[in-house]
């Protein structure tokens, strides 16, 4: 069961290291192709996604109350709440007074920033418990949104970003749904090489953006 699961990971790790490291590149996207096609021509968002939905299939594999399959909802939905929170500050930014608008740059930052944030998810699952989780999971989600929405026009966009980032959270779901059943030595080593990997990818976006 180990080595299936790392099989896997092994395959995304190759996988995104040919991706370009940022799907946010400034440019507006018109369509449903592009809507379905943009969480994936980036790390950045790939990574935070199903970095979210393991996180919450870990969490809905895990009896009692701090777990459950509420407990995996709850940060579903705050990860669905932070990406329209993060979409309407872009869009009433400027129109509402004294809502500021930061720049692409930092929003970019920020949002590379988040795979730390899902490292440490992944290693403090049972002291965050679902709430602390679900706030981190509005966290990672927030700057991901502003800039959906800064490059996004129309609605087949959105609805095709809407499809793709569902179906890489369920992927995500499942892999940690299935990982939270391994017998606890596993799940604690596979909870650390998954940390370890999404601190590297971090490591890598923050080196790939010097360039």
């Amino acid at each position: 069961m180990r080595a299936s699961l790392l099989k896997p990971a092994g395959v995304l790790a190759l996988a995104t290291a040919a991706l370009p490291a940022l799907a946010h590149e400034g440019h507006v996207h018109v369509g449903l192709v592009a809507g379905l096609v943009h969480p994936l021509g980036g790390a950045d968002h790939l990574l935070a996604t199903l970095g979210v939905g393991l996180v919450a299939g870990l969490l809905a594999a895990r009896p009692g109350d701090a777990g459950g399959a509420d407990g995996g909802r709850r940060v579903g939905l705050a990860a669905l709440l932070g990406l329209l929170a993060g979409g309407a500050w872009a869009f009433l930014a400027g129109r509402v007074p004294g809502l500021p608008a930061p720049g692409p740059g930092l929003v970019e930052a920020t949002a590379a920033l988040g795979l730390l944030v899902i490292a440490l998810a992944l290693l403090r699952i049972e002291r965050l418990g679902a709430r602390g989780l679900a706030a981190l999971a509005l966290a990672v989600a927030l700057p991901h949104g502003w800039l959906h929405a800064t490059e996004a026009a129309g609605g087949p966009f959105l609805a095709g970003l809407a499809l793709s980032s569902v179906a890489l959270f369920a992927a995500g779901l499942a892999l940690g749904h299935a990982g939270g059943r391994l017998a606890a030595p596993r799940i604690e080593r596979a909870r650390w090489l998954a940390a370890a990997g999404y601190a590297g990818a971090f490591g890598w976006l923050a080196t790939a953006a010097l360039r």
